[in-house]
């Protein structure tokens, strides 16, 4: 069974799709909540992952100018000359956007499996009332948590997020809370921590959009491991990865230490 995995700029095109028999799926919308449930963004998550492959090719066409820029209706009729040609050179001369490994039968696998996973810490957080409730948490410096907290690699940390996109935002967001780009120092990086859950910390993180707008990253964590993650941005309740201010404070905290 095929399915037609669009982004959501063909949002008004789903009931035609339907209609002529095809199954498609779609990004979901906000549609004015706040964020989106766990299901909601692992699923849309997924279909991201898997629509890569589409921007990935998209923007290699956009390296020629022709394609770069807005084409008008009147020269529609040479696309089917010109794209042969665009395409053609990208195979000749730039190398493939990836090759299979050894290890993507077992992501895929991982992704499947996490895609239907409930997010349990921010079931913790709402039973224990904690997310709205800032006198249950302390502000400390994070070496008094640093003990405790898992010591990760680089590949520990793409296990964790899938890709390195999250990975690459990480040190921009420490700098910010640090107020320094000198992060191998002592420095002043400040977490929240749970006064009825010890290994439950969160890092106040400002969002990258809007200055007026702070998000709270929180991560349930032993000495061995990650327990589980919950953010308040839009995306950050799902479990198929973590959003950018998660994957910040765990690269902080477990490897740029």
């Amino acid at each position: 069974r095929d399915i037609l995995v669009v982004d959501r700029g063909f949002r008004d095109s789903i009931g035609v799709m339907k209609a002529l028999g095809l199954e498609a799926t779609m990004s979901s919308f906000l549609d004015d909540r706040r964020q989106f449930s766990t299901e909601e963004a692992n699923e849309s998550r997924c279909i991201t992952k898997i629509r890569w492959v589409v921007e990935a090719a998209n923007r290699r066409l956009k390296q020629f100018k022709y394609f770069a820029n807005t084409i008008q209706n009147s020269s529609l009729v040479y696309l089917e000359s010109v794209m042969p040609i665009a395409c053609t050179l990208i195979n000749h001369y730039q190398p493939p956007m990836t090759r299979s490994k050894l290890e993507d039968e077992e992501i895929g696998v991982q992704i499947i499996q996490l895609r239907q996973q409930k997010n349990k810490i921010q079931l913790l957080l709402e039973e224990n009332n904690l997310i709205k409730r800032f006198s249950l948490w302390e502000i400390i410096n994070h070496t008094e948590i640093i003990d405790g907290f898992p010591i990760m690699t680089q590949d520990d940390l793409g296990d964790l997020t899938f890709v390195v996109f999250q990975l690459k935002r990480a040190r921009s967001y420490a700098e910010e809370r640090c107020s320094t780009t000198n992060l191998t120092s002592g420095v002043a990086y400040s977490v929240h921590r749970c006064k009825i859950i010890p290994n439950l910390i969160r890092i106040p993180t400002q969002s990258a959009h809007s200055n007026r707008v702070t998000y709270h990253p929180t991560i349930h964590f032993t000495d061995q491991a990650i327990l589980g993650w919950w953010c308040d941005c839009f995306t950050g309740a799902r479990f198929l990865d973590c959003c950018s201010h998660i994957a910040s404070a765990i690269w902080f905290l477990s490897y740029q230490r």
